[in-house]
């Protein structure tokens, strides 16, 4: 019962049926064959297919009587009924009528529908022979390639791998030492190419097939825009869930397994080669065909996939377009509010509130201003010191106050130069000594200068418990009491 209920509905929805049951059907499939299939074209101006039809109705006095043309006997001018037919035959979904985003011209491609069709009758068509040898040898072939790539067995596939090696291994011994080559019979070519051909036009067919399942979400994504109330994250999240499940179907892995393919450009000059050869071939055995599909193969899949992915921007286009519309509205709904709540300040500001007591508190309020002048504070009772706690000068205190007198920028191979002028005179000197002896020209950055040289050998050290005062400004008179600083040779 599902089933006659399925196979039902299929026959009052499907429109690949409806026009097989068309009154127009050869009209409709003799003129679209020409301008789509025999030129070998995906898209064709609107208005250029018009051209074509009138001349194509013109060309064969072409005349339809049936209730659903009896407008036509006010059109007896050619173009005008070009125009109802291709128009109707859009409605019906036969075709597609598109605007280019590039010209702003529209154009019209076959829809998946009518693919179907010319996938029909070709079947129904009488063939001068039936390749069952081609056909069977591809059925096996596919078997076997099934059954070898979805076992993950290691050993089978190694048996499989050397099965395969022997077979070349053979095939090559037999060119070299026999000069026998194995070769298709004329017969076998043909109906390879032709299975060939017909696998191109179905993949053309399939590309329409996930353009409309992209055509059907953007549907889906525009209909849930429309939703009020509906925030821009739940709409960003509703999106990228149906492009993610898009892409993961298996109609969708294998498209895009397919476009990463056809950007690979070694597979695309393969692609191009072979299908020299295989003309090539059918040229030198003098087999006749009429279709030359082929030879625009990659130029037709390229600008179809193209096509689907053109689909998937012009959603995110409209999507973010969307989205910057509802942002505008939010905020110009932000700004209407601001300025009624600044309409209703204004009005309040001069009329008399209406109530006298807006507040109560059980108390008096508690107000604590921390910089307020109090009325009377006890005396403070400051201490001072006469003298400072003397610090411990240390090391590492020195550099970081050096850092700050930039004594870096004292030459100190001339204070080296004038420590050991000293020593060699005697085995050890002060710092004190060396200022005494050499003087100091640049203040206290050159006393720190000399006071970081202890780091530089360890020759040089600190005597702690000593103190020595040093002068380093002598007509300011100042001083710097350091520990003792001892330089020996």
């Amino acid at each position: 019962m599902e089933t006659l209920l399925k196979s039902k509905s299929l026959t009052d929805t499907s429109v690949s049926l409806k026009l097989l049951r068309a009154r127009q059907l050869p009209l409709i499939v003799a003129f679209l064959f020409k301008a789509f299939k025999q030129t070998q074209e995906v898209t064709v101006p609107y208005q250029h297919l018009l051209q074509k039809l009138g001349d194509y109705l013109e060309e064969h006095n072409y005349s339809e009587e049936d209730e659903e043309a009896h407008a036509e006997r006010f059109f007896s001018d050619y173009g005008d009924r070009a125009k109802l037919y291709l128009d109707r035959w859009i409605d019906a979904h036969y075709l597609r009528n598109m605007v280019d985003e590039s010209t702003k011209e529209p154009y019209v491609l076959l829809t998946k529908h009518t693919e179907k069709v010319f996938q029909v009758l070709e079947l129904l068509k009488e063939k001068e022979f039936v390749g069952t040898e081609s056909k069977f040898k591809d059925i096996f072939h596919k078997l076997r390639d099934l059954v070898e790539h979805a076992n993950p067995d290691q050993e089978k596939r190694l048996a499989e791998l050397e099965k395969k090696k022997l077979a070349i291994e053979e095939e090559i011994r037999k060119i070299k030492v026999d000069g026998y080559v194995s070769t298709y019979e004329d017969y076998q070519i043909k109906s390879r190419f032709e299975e060939v051909n017909r696998l191109a036009n179905d993949l053309m067919g399939d590309f329409k097939e996930v353009e409309d399942n992209f055509k059907e979400i953007t549907q889906k994504i525009y209909e849930k825009q429309q939703q009020h109330g509906l925030s821009k994250g739940q709409l960003l999240a509703d999106t990228f869930d149906a492009l993610y499940a898009l892409k993961n179907t298996d109609q969708g892995k294998s498209f895009y397994a397919f476009w990463h393919f056809m950007l690979d450009e070694e597979s695309q000059q393969e692609l191009q080669q072979l299908t020299k050869e295989v003309y090539h071939i059918l040229e030198d055995r003098e087999i006749e065909t009429s279709s030359k599909f082929l030879k625009k193969l990659k130029p037709f899949l390229h600008t179809a996939a193209r096509k689907v992915l053109d689909k998937n921007k012009l959603l995110a286009d409209k999507l973010s377009r969307e989205i910057m519309a509802k942002n505008q509205l939010e905020t110009r709904k932000f700004r209407e509010l601001m300025a009624a709540i600044r309409q209703l300040a204004l009005q309040r500001l001069s009329s008399t509130p209406e109530r006298d007591t807006y507040l109560a508190l059980a108390e008096n309020p508690q107000v604590y201003l921390p910089l307020e002048r109090k009325l009377s504070d006890k005396p403070v009772t400051n201490t001072h010191i006469a003298s400072p706690t003397e610090a411990a000068l240390q090391l590492e205190d020195i550099e970081d106050f050096a850092k700050l007198y930039q004594a870096d920028l004292i030459d100190k191979a001339k204070l080296l130069t004038n420590i050991h002028q000293l020593l060699q005179e005697r085995s050890q000197v002060s710092l004190k000594e060396v200022v005494e002896h050499a003087g100091i020209t640049k203040g206290l950055a050159e006393l720190l200068a000399y006071l970081t040289l202890v780091n530089s050998s360890d020759k040089f050290f600190i005597h702690a418990h000593t103190r020595e005062t040093i002068l380093f400004d002598p007509l300011a008179g100042k001083y710097l009491e350091v520990p003792q600083v001892l330089f020996t040779a």
